[in-house]
C-alpha cells in the first residue's frame, strides 16, 4: 500500500490515458487517407457542423491503438494499407459522431457537474478501478479519490472530466433515443421458445434434382413477366449508382528494387559483423529500423521457400546472403545447415492429359483414348521434344501451363499417391509415365532434389513503389482526368492505351463500400452524371483510380432484364418440386398413420429415401435438410409426437416426417428466464434503432469531405 501511494501522481497519469482510451474505444475507429497530425483545420462538415482535425486525430488514434491491442506483437508496425483502413474507418466514425452531437445539440440535452463528479468519484472505468485494487481483490475508493483531489493531477483531472461529460452526454441521448423500446411478453416468449425448445424427427428428403438448361428453357416469357409483376416488392433495392474507371497500377520499377537492393547490402553488411552471441537482438533492431514488414525470428527454410533462389546452397555457417524467401527480398545470416537425412524435396514439372470435365466415370474405352494421347506426348518427349513447350500447349493443368509444367518445390506427402513411387525412385532428369492419377494421367521429370535445410535469421525488405514512382502515377492520372474531362472518358482512356472497366457492380450506400473506401462511395453520391473523379489512390486495389458517374438508377425494384435469369431458376425449380406429389403421396400411402420410415426405402427399392435424424429450433436451419425449409420446423411444433406428417411442399422439395419427441420449456421455465430474455431485447432492439437511425441521417446528410483537398 505504502509503494502505490508514493507513486500515486505516476500511476494515475498512466490511468487517465487509458481512461481516454476508454472512452475514444466507446467510437470504434474510421478515419481519413492523410497522415493525422497537427492540431489546426477543419477536415469537413455534416450539415454545417464541423469535424475538425483535432476531433478526428482522437479518433484516429484510437482506433489504431485499438488494432494494435488486438495483435499478438504490440510493437508491430501495421501496413500501409491498415494505416489506410483505419483513416478510412475513422473519417466514417468521426460523420457519425457529428450526427449525433447536433441531434443531442437540437434535444437540449445537458450533463451537470454533480453528474460529473458522481461518475469520477464513484463509477470509474473498470481499468482505472482495476489499478485501485490490490491482490486480494479489495477496492480501495479512497487512494482513488485522494488521486483526484491530488493538485499535482488538475490538469489531468481536467482531462477526465472533459472525456465524463462526452460520455454522460452519449449515454443520455442513447437513453433518450431509445426510451420507447419495448418488449412484449409474445417476443419473449417466442424468444424462449426459439432458443430452449427442440424436436427431434426422422425425415424423408424427396428433392428436387438440379435445375438444368432444357428445364429452364421451358420457363416461358410470360411466365416470368407475370411473376415479375406479382412479386416485384422481392427485387427491390436502394439507389445504385453506376460507374466506369481506369487504374493506374501502384507497382515497382527497376529502379524501386534497385533502392532495395541497396538497404539489403548494408543489412548484409551490418548482419555479417554481428556476433552471432547478439545476432538475434541486431536482426530485430535492423528490422524495425528498415522494415515495414512484421519481423521473424530464427527460422528454418528449405527450397519451398527459396524457389528458384539458390543462394543457400553453396552458402556455408555463418554467412550473410540476400536471397529471396517466401518471395520476399531478405538480408540474413545462415546460422547452421541441416540434412534432413534422406527426406528430399523434388523440383518436379509436369504435363496433365485429363479426362474430359463433364464425365465423373469415365469408361475403359475413354480411359484408353487419354492413354493413348499420353503415350504419344511420351513419344514425342523421348525423341527430344520440348517439356516446357509441350506443357503449354497439351497440359491440362491451368496453374501449371504458363511455367511450362513446373509445379515448384514439392513434398512426397502432398501429391497423388499414385505418383509417389515414381519420383521417390527417380534421378533428375528422368521422364516419368505416363502414370494413371485420379484424374487421368501424368507425364512427370523430376529437375532438382534437395534435402538441405537452413537455419536463419535476417531483415526481409518488400519492394514496393517509392514516392517517385507514385508521383508519377499521380502525374499521369492527373493528365489522364483533364483529357476525359476535355475528349471524353473512353476517348481518353484509348488514346492513353488504357482499359476502362465498365462491368464493376454499381454502388450502394449500404453494404460494404466500393473499393473499401468510403471517400469513393462519398464522391459517388455527390455528383452528377458524367462527372469525373479525382484520382484516388485505393490500397485495397493497389492502384490510383479516375472514374466516371454514368448510371443513377433510382430506388424500386431491379430492371426485369436484371433479374430475368433468378426468375427462370426460380420457377423452373417450383415446377419440378410439383412433380414430386405423387411420389409423395405413394409414400404416404405405403407408411399409413403409424408407419416405419425406416422401411420405405427396401420396400420401395430406393436407398435416396433413407431416414435421416434431426434435433431442431422453431425456427432453425438443421444440418441434413435444405436451408430455409421451415415447413418441416412449423409442422414439428404443431403436431404430437408419434404422428407422421402429410407430404410436405417445401421450396427444394417434398418431405414425409415422423414426431419422435419435443421439448418445450415450461411456464415456469419461462417465468425465470424472462428477465434476462427481456434485457438482452431490449439491448439489442437499442442497438439496432440507433444504428438504423445513424445510417438514415447519414443517407440524407449534406457532407462535405475536404480531404482530399488536402
Amino acid at each position: 500500500m505504502t509503494k502505490m501511494r508514493d507513486s500515486m501522481p505516476v500511476v494515475f497519469a498512466i490511468l487517465a490515458g487509458i481512461f481516454l482510451l476508454m472512452i475514444i474505444f466507446q467510437w470504434g475507429g474510421q478515419g481519413t487517407l492523410f497522415s493525422p497530425k497537427g492540431e489546426a483545420g477543419t477536415l469537413g462538415t455534416v450539415n454545417g457542423y464541423p469535424i475538425t482535425q483535432k476531433d478526428y486525430n482522437k479518433i484516429y488514434e484510437g482506433v489504431i491503438a485499438q488494432k494494435k491491442s488486438k495483435d499478438k506483437d504490440k510493437e508491430s508496425i501495421l501496413s500501409e494499407k491498415d494505416e489506410a483502413d483505419a483513416a478510412d474507418n475513422a473519417w466514417d466514425q468521426a460523420v457519425s459522431k457529428a450526427i449525433t452531437d447536433q441531434s443531442i445539440q437540437k434535444m437540449g440535452i445537458i450533463v451537470t457537474s454533480d453528474e460529473i463528479r458522481d461518475m469520477l468519484f464513484n463509477n470509474p472505468p473498470a481499468d482505472i478501478k482495476q489499478r485501485f485494487t490490490d491482490s486480494t481483490g479489495v477496492y480501495h475508493q479512497d487512494e482513488y479519490i485522494k488521486a483526484l483531489r491530488d493538485p499535482r493531477n488538475d490538469s489531468t483531472v481536467r482531462l477526465m472530466e472533459g472525456e465524463a461529460k462526452e460520455q454522460i452526454l452519449q449515454l443520455k441521448w442513447q437513453q433518450a433515443m431509445a426510451g420507447t423500446v419495448r418488449v412484449t411478453d409474445t417476443e419473449a416468449f417466442i424468444k424462449d421458445m426459439t432458443d430452449s425448445a427442440k424436436a427431434i424427427l426422422q425425415i424423408i428428403k424427396l428433392s428436387a434434382p438440379q435445375i438444368t438448361p432444357s428445364m429452364a428453357a421451358q420457363i416461358s416469357s410470360q411466365e416470368i413477366q407475370t411473376y415479375y409483376d406479382s412479386h416485384s416488392w422481392l427485387f427491390n433495392q436502394p439507389e445504385q449508382r453506376g460507374f466506369k474507371f481506369v487504374r493506374f497500377p501502384l507497382i515497382p520499377n527497376g529502379r524501386d528494387t534497385a533502392l532495395v537492393m541497396e538497404t539489403a547490402n548494408t543489412l548484409k553488411a551490418r548482419l555479417a559483423e554481428a556476433p552471432l552471441a547478439t545476432i538475434d537482438t541486431v536482426a530485430k533492431n535492423l528490422a524495425q529500423d528498415y522494415s515495414d514488414l512484421p519481423f521473424d525470428p530464427r527460422h528454418v527454410v528449405t527450397m519451398t521457400e527459396m524457389g528458384d533462389d539458390t543462394s543457400l546452397i553453396s552458402s556455408k555457417v555463418g554467412d550473410a546472403v540476400i536471397a529471396t524467401v517466401s518471395g520476399k527480398f531478405m538480408a540474413l545470416r545462415v546460422l547452421q545447415i541441416f540434412d534432413t537425412i534422406g527426406e528430399f524435396q523434388y523440383r518436379v514439372r509436369h504435363i496433365s492429359i485429363n479426362y474430359p470435365p463433364d464425365v465423373p466415370q469415365p469408361t475403359q474405352a475413354i480411359k484408353d483414348s487419354i492413354l493413348g494421347i499420353a503415350n504419344q506426348i511420351m513419344q514425342q518427349l523421348k525423341s527430344g521434344g520440348n517439356f516446357a513447350e509441350l506443357a503449354r500447349t497439351r497440359s491440362g493443368d491451368a496453374h501449371s501451363v504458363k511455367k511450362g509444367g513446373d509445379m515448384g518445390w514439392v513434398h512426397l506427402g502432398n501429391l497423388p499417391p499414385q505418383l509417389v513411387p515414381s519420383i521417390a525412385s527417380a534421378t533428375v532428369g528422368d521422364l516419368l509415365g505416363p502414370i494413371e492419377a485420379p484424374r487421368g494421367y501424368e507425364i512427370l521429370q523430376v529437375t532438382r532434389k534437395s534435402r538441405s535445410a537452413w537455419l536463419i535469421i535476417g531483415v526481409p525488405l518488400q519492394v514496393k513503389p517509392s514516392h517517385q514512382t507514385l508521383d508519377l502515377e499521380s502525374q499521369m492520372a492527373n493528365i489522364f482526368r483533364e483529357q476525359a474531362q476535355k475528349n471524353g472518358f473512353d476517348q481518353a482512356a484509348t488514346s492513353s492505351g488504357l482499359h476502362a472497366i465498365t462491368d464493376a457492380p454499381a454502388a450502394s450506400r449500404k453494404g460494404s463500400p466500393i473499393f473499401n473506401s468510403h471517400l469513393f462511395v462519398d464522391w459517388i453520391f455527390s455528383s452528377s452524371k458524367g462527372d469525373v473523379s479525382q484520382p484516388t489512390r485505393l490500397l485495397s486495389t493497389g492502384a490510383i483510380v479516375v472514374a466516371q458517374l454514368t448510371d443513377i438508377l433510382p430506388a424500386g425494384p431491379k430492371p426485369l432484364p436484371l433479374v430475368k435469369s433468378q426468375i427462370t431458376q426460380d420457377l423452373a425449380l417450383r415446377k419440378a418440386v410439383a412433380t414430386l406429389l405423387p411420389r409423395a403421396q405413394q409414400i404416404e400411402g405405403i407408411l399409413g398413420p403409424n408407419g416405419d420410415l425406416a422401411t420405405v426405402a427396401a420396400s420401395v427399392g430406393d436407398p435416396t429415401l433413407t431416414p435421416v435424424t434431426v434435433l431442431m429450433g422453431p425456427a432453425e436451419s438443421v444440418n441434413g435438410l435444405p436451408t430455409a425449409e421451415y415447413v418441416v420446423n412449423n409442422w414439428a411444433y404443431s403436431a404430437q409426437p408419434g404422428t407422421i406428417s402429410p407430404p410436405l411442399k417445401g421450396e427444394h422439395g417434398y418431405y414425409i416426417a415422423k414426431l419422435m419427441g419435443r421439448s418445450i420449456p415450461s411456464q415456469n421455465d419461462f417465468a425465470s428466464a424472462k428477465p434476462g430474455i427481456v434485457k438482452g431485447l431490449v439491448q439489442e432492439k437499442e442497438r439496432r434503432l440507433l444504428t438504423d437511425w445513424v445510417n438514415i441521417q447519414k443517407e440524407h446528410a449534406v457532407i462535405e469531405d475536404f480531404r482530399s483537398k488536402r
